[in-house]
């Protein structure tokens, strides 16, 4: 069950968040990185931004809680957005993992994971 913390972010929170765990995916991350995130969700989304909270939380974030912490804000943003808003998100994420030309196996499994929990692929059966 999602915590009281996803429970009240607005959907350009729970953007952020998602957004800004798949930059880190790959174990590097690059200053500019958290700013052309914003850009984008402001503006496509508008809503207010603690940007200093928003990073604070997922800095502070236990690395055995990362992947719940994805699911639970991709469930979050689901439930706020419609299928345009969640497209525009699904494309703007690709563009972040794939912007150094490949991807980790992080990348992959919670590019997936989002993809999934969306409903735009379905699990590939063992």
């Amino acid at each position: 069950m999602p915590s009281s913390i996803i429970n009240d972010m607005n959907k350009t929170e729970a953007g952020f968040h998602l957004l800004v765990m798949l930059s880190l995916a790959d174990g590097s991350t690059q200053p500019v990185e958290a700013n052309i995130i914003l850009e984008f969700l402001n503006r496509e989304y508008a809503l207010p931004l603690d940007l200093n909270k928003e990073q604070e939380f997922i800095k502070m974030l236990p690395e055995e809680e990362i992947h719940t912490h994805f699911s639970e804000v991709c469930s979050r943003f689901y439930s706020l957005s419609n299928k345009e808003e969640r497209m525009k998100l699904v494309d703007f994420a690709m563009q972040i993992v794939m912007s150094d030309r490949k991807m980790n196996e992080t990348e992959d499994m919670l590019i997936n994971d989002l993809l999934q929990s969306w409903d735009l692929i379905r699990p590939i059966a063992d």
